[in-house]
């Protein structure tokens, strides 16, 4: 499944990829061979975390491995570079012209500070191609 959002984040999703979803299967399996539930009273839940909670969180990956991005119905619907995309008619969000100060991103870049940087990369692409057609069609002309 393509997972699509209009500010590129879902592009690094880990939702769906093989790889990942192998090592929530094999940590559900080296929880149970450690049995953990048995061994719970020996770590106190103020200083680490809950076994029972870990496997839960565990099994959610396992069975929430399809997202289809903001731009195919998940998301939050109050995101504002989702509302901002829809209401420019943009496909993503490196198409825009008001990018380099667009502010709407800075919630995301705390924890995700190239995003934007990547926009940046695909928006001087596009421009690229576009001046290479130009040429290409100017010499057709010739």
């Amino acid at each position: 499944m393509i997972r699509a959002s209009f500010c590129g984040l879902c592009d690094d999703c880990q939702l769906g990829n093989p790889a990942f979803l192998e090592t929530v299967v094999r940590l559900q399996k080296y929880l149970f061979q450690f049995r953990a539930n048995w061994w719970l009273h020996c770590f106190p839940v103020e200083e680490g975390f809950s076994f029972a909670e870990l496997s839960k969180a565990l099994e959610w990956f396992r069975n929430h491995s399809e997202c289809p991005g903001c731009k195919n119905g998940k998301g939050h619907e109050d995101c504002p570079i989702r509302r901002c995309a829809l209401e420019r008619g943009l496909d993503q969000c490196h198409q825009c012209p008001d990018l380099a100060p667009c502010q709407k991103f800075d919630f995301l870049l705390s924890e995700f500070p190239d995003l934007k940087a990547r926009l940046y990369r695909r928006q001087l692409k596009d421009r690229a191609r576009e001046f290479h057609r130009l040429l290409e069609a100017k010499k057709m002309k010739a």
